[in-house]
């Protein structure tokens, strides 16, 4: 049992390294002859029995109408393997952006498939390993683009493998087959872990006691300023923005808030369950409206409130340690 195991594996890995080599990975792949695989299926072999065993009686017998039998079905099995491939030839697969997420959720990732030039291509199929598959057309002339489900397991840059892109029209008799690997720049954060802050003596509970970034009643109101990114929602003058005014926010009289480092050395765990408690502890100070620092053995990022800063801190916390370009662990 273990040498069968060893030899599947090292059979995966060989094929996973030619199919790397034949079909790197990139953002748009367009189907053609080193890009499609096609088989008979089942019922494309007993086709072929059939015809095999129909040409042994024609020439046993010589009988002509056995033979005319025989040419015909092999002819229409010819056709139904060239539109099958035909099917898939020349159509334009390509990666869009899905929204930024956390391991452990299902990612709609979106793709954009578009009909080779008076070609149509029907009944695909379209899955990636282990998830829901969907079942599509793209006819002539058309582009259009359908999310596909996708459970994510490991942070970084989103990385859900080979795309499987199957067709069998027209008849069922072959399988034309594509595994497309796609790039994305989506981000997997780690999971987030609900636990109790834990600070050093020094950065003290008394600090964390002090007015928070929220927009509160007790605040004086300064007047209204342009927008700027990462302004946090919350303080969005909104009905200016209905009034047709352009996007302001409310500035307010008011001290800088709670302040606290969010520091690796807190944590406890190994390298995963640390970055989960740390990720919940970022969710959770940017929610109070604390200005948050986060501090990680070889990087930190100093205390502040924005939309920005929150991505930048969950940024950091789903590529430490991983190689930056491609999202893999170092």
């Amino acid at each position: 049992m273990a040498r069968q195991f060893a030899i599947k594996r090292l059979f995966g890995h060989r094929w996973q390294r030619w199919l790397d080599r034949r079909l790197p990975a990139t953002r748009t792949m367009v189907l053609g002859h080193r890009s499609i695989f096609i088989v008979p299926t089942r019922i494309g072999l007993l086709y072929l029995a059939l015809v095999v065993l129909l040409l042994v009686t024609a020439i046993n017998y010589q009988n002509s109408l056995i033979y005319g039998m025989t040419f015909w079905l092999f002819s229409i099995g010819l056709s139904a393997m060239y539109l099958t491939f035909r099917n898939l030839k020349g159509l334009s697969i390509s990666s869009r952006e899905a929204i930024n997420g956390h391991v452990g959720q299902v990612f709609d990732i979106p793709l954009r498939l578009a009909a080779a030039p008076r070609r149509e291509h029907l009944s695909l199929w379209l899955q990636y390993p282990d998830n829901p598959g969907q079942q599509l057309s793209i006819h002539r002339g058309e582009s259009d683009t359908f999310p596909l489900s996708y459970r994510c397991h490991q942070r970084g840059y989103l990385s859900p493998g080979r795309l499987l892109l199957e067709s069998r029209f027209p008849l069922g008799l072959f399988r034309a087959w594509s595994w497309i690997k796609l790039d994305f720049s989506t981000l997997v954060y780690p999971y987030p872990e609900k636990s109790p802050f834990v600070f050093r003596s020094g950065d003290g509970d008394g600090e964390l006691l002090g007015a928070t970034l929220e927009v509160r009643g007790e605040q004086d109101f300064r007047g209204l300023r342009q927008y700027q990114p990462g302004d946090s929602m919350r303080q969005i003058a909104w009905k200016q923005l209905a009034r047709g005014k352009g996007l302001m926010t409310k500035d307010f009289d008011s001290d800088e808030g709670a302040s606290c480092w969010l520091d690796w050395a807190n944590a406890s765990g190994d390298l995963e369950p640390r970055l989960s408690q740390l990720c919940g502890w970022v969710l959770e100070a940017h929610q109070l409206g604390w200005q948050y620092g986060l501090r990680l053995p070889t990087q930190e990022l100093a205390p502040a409130h924005s939309e920005v800063h929150l991505g930048a801190c969950l940024k950091m916390l789903a590529l430490f340690r991983l190689d930056e370009a491609t999202g893999t662990r170092r």
